[in-house]
């Protein structure tokens, strides 16, 4: 999980271009057992980004927000095969930069669903963030 949640974290640096803070980790999925010496591999993808006018976190926290998911796959060299073992969505806020002072724009670039794949996984994670904002 740690290793999840730093890959996490630099993808939304990377995307968000400055210091991100950690909001939330959602619920976890674990699909299949990982036993001590499995190869694991990570991967990250910024599912979408909300400009957090509507999402307030606190009373002045107008920061955007960065919806992440980090899959983790365990791989079998020998057989050339890989299965699903755990799913992990996080969300950080993006903060402005304390070193130049300048501020991040309230909202970050959007995400362009590049396949109908994309598409449906952004927007169950979209609907399942507002269901659990309704709550």
């Amino acid at each position: 999980m740690r290793k999840a949640f730093e890959l996490a974290f630099a993808n939304a640096y990377v995307f968000g271009g400055s210091h991100p803070i950690f909001k939330e980790v959602d619920e976890v999925s674990f699909a299949a057992p990982v036993d001590v010496g499995d190869l694991l591999v990570f991967n990250s993808r910024i599912l979408y980004t909300s400009s957090n006018q509507t999402e307030r976190l606190a009373e002045t926290d107008l920061k955007p927000l960065v919806r992440v998911e980090v899959e983790c796959w365990v791989t079998e060299p020998e057989t050339a095969s890989a299965k699903l073992s755990n799913q992990f969505y996080f969300t950080f806020a993006i903060a402005r930069d304390e070193v130049n002072e300048n501020t991040v724009p309230s909202e970050l670039r959007q995400i362009i669903p590049a396949n109908i794949d994309e598409a449906t996984r952004m927007a169950l994670r979209m609907k399942a963030d507002r269901d659990q904002d309704a709550y």
